[in-house]
């Protein structure tokens, strides 16, 4: 038969064409599960690195991050989040100032309008500043006119700059605030406040100096800055865990008071009493805290070999 006779059976044609419908639905449904699935996979993994996180397996976390990495199929943004999660592990908890940096520049440099762009920026200026190469975090600071470029605060003042970068009067006065109430009275005086201000900045001076000397490589300079470490996570904890467990009662103080009569030297109860509450109040935080360190003990299955102790 001639190509020109050839008829067309529209059923048969309607019949080829659902069906390549049908294979074309068929083609996106699984298309739209395998990406389901990939995303739902990411999420997982990304749970488990948080976990490994959270219990300071920081390599394992890591590892797992760098996995996340490898899928084919994984856009941009999430790209650049990875890194970012990545760059804050080796920021935060490994002080591994190299890798972080590469991190923190891959994440901004992938998504520059992300949410966490800001501190990426921020924190890859100070890994450059801690690894001595102060040249390129002041170039990262020039590209970033974002970092401390803006006041910190509503109302905030630039007191001073230093290669043009503003030092903030919100940071002078967050230095008084540490410093004992008594002392801090003193630079309610505007001269005081000033010159506080001018050591301040010669302070920071000192600090970028050492750092280009590299001195923040020096073994006794770490072993000082995890022991300040450890002390600051111990006072928090007992700030936030044993402390709100101490209840003062009041006639808990009268009693103890009356059975402690010979060391306020027969004094009354009242010219006394503020003295009896600080009495009292060390001996329920000891008391509080041996009970805590006890629980604590048994827990961790602490084994003390005194013998050993000489």
């Amino acid at each position: 038969m001639l190509s020109g006779d050839v008829r067309i059976n529209p059923k048969k044609l309607l019949g080829h064409t659902l069906a390549c419908l049908a294979v074309i639905t068929l083609l996106a449904a699984c298309s739209g599960s395998e990406s389901s699935s990939s995303a739902s996979q990411i999420e997982i993994r990304k749970n488990l690195a948080g976990e490994l996180r959270d219990n300071k397996l920081y390599p394992a976390a890591i590892e797992e991050y760098k996995r996340i990495l490898e899928a084919s199929n994984i856009d941009v943004h999430e790209q650049a989040n990875i890194n970012y999660l990545i760059a804050r592990v080796y920021f935060e908890d490994i002080q591994e100032y190299e890798e972080a940096a590469a991190y923190y520049l891959r994440a901004k440099t992938l998504n520059p309008d992300a949410p966490f762009a800001g501190e990426a920026s921020r924190n890859l200026v100070t890994s450059l500043e801690r690894m001595g190469r102060l040249i390129d975090a002041k170039r990262q600071l020039d590209e970033m006119t974002e970092i401390d470029s803006q006041p910190r605060t509503k109302g905030d003042v630039a007191v001073a700059r230093i290669g043009g970068v503003p030092i903030w009067l919100s940071e002078v006065e967050e230095r008084i605030q540490t410093l004992p109430p008594d002392v801090q009275i003193r630079f309610q005086n505007i001269d005081a406040k000033r010159e506080f201000a001018r050591q301040y900045i010669g302070t920071e001076l000192l600090f970028r100096a050492a750092i280009r000397d590299n001195m923040g490589e020096n073994p006794e300079i770490k072993k000082r800055e995890q022991l300040i470490h450890k002390n600051l996570l111990v006072e928090k904890y007992l700030l936030e865990k044993v402390i709100p467990e101490i209840k003062i009662d009041s006639l808990d103080v009268k009693n103890f008071y009356k059975a402690n009569k010979d060391r306020y030297e027969g004094k009354s109860y009242d010219s006394v009493k503020a003295q009896v509450f600080l009495d009292y109040q060390t001996e329920k935080t000891q008391a509080a805290y041996s009970e805590y360190i006890s629980k604590l003990a048994a827990v961790e299955k602490v084994e003390f070999l005194d013998q050993n102790v000489r």
